[in-house]
């Protein structure tokens, strides 16, 4: 069509030819049209320019999914902190039925367990060890129901607890030997 258009032998009957070669122009009016046409293309390439570096650096996709899993991380990090805190009281207050060695030992290994627990958990948030997509953060921080409902039963639910669970809070936990620096 464009070819038609700017080779007049070729152009159907009824169709004015962009640019009659065989006849002299007409250079006022044939340039001013010209230019508007070059300009609004210029114009329409810089916009579809714009906008997809504009979606290149944004990434509005990414950042939704880099929120979703950071709310992820959030939810699970509570969530084992709770479960630690429970453990520990658990056995830390052992049944006064069980002989007193035996309730000890018992305990001490329920202690254990639950930090272990913790700990393990706990590089899962701080050390994800690979990049995330929003699929796999959900099975990695998944946290089951029944899990949830123990916990918010016996009143470590996520409305009873006080605490921002942050990276920090996980890191002074995980490693109490590493100094805070506190800011004045």
């Amino acid at each position: 069509m464009l070819v038609a258009t700017l080779q007049p032998e070729y152009v159907p009957v009824g169709i004015t030819p962009l640019l009659n070669w065989t006849e002299p122009s007409n250079l006022k009016h044939c340039d001013e049209d010209y230019l508007i046409v070059v300009l609004a293309l210029s114009m329409c390439t810089q916009f579809l320019l714009m906008t997809y570096v504009s979606f290149a650096i944004m990434q509005p996709c990414s950042m939704r999914r880099k929120q979703l899993i950071e709310s992820q991380q959030r939810t699970f990090a509570s969530f084992i902190f709770r479960r630690l805190l429970f453990q520990l009281d658990e056995a830390l207050h052992p049944s006064l039925e069980a002989e007193r060695l035996d309730c000890c030992l018992r305990s001490s290994e329920k202690v254990i367990q639950a930090i272990q627990l913790f700990r393990r958990d706990a590089l899962k948030v701080l050390q994800p060890g690979h990049n995330l997509s929003s699929a796999l953060a959900s099975d990695l921080y998944y946290v089951l129901d029944e899990e949830e409902d123990e916990l918010d039963s016996n009143g470590y639910g996520c409305s009873h607890s006080k605490v921002e669970v942050t990276e920090e809070l996980l890191v002074c936990l995980l490693y109490p030997e590493r100094k805070v620096s506190v800011k004045k």
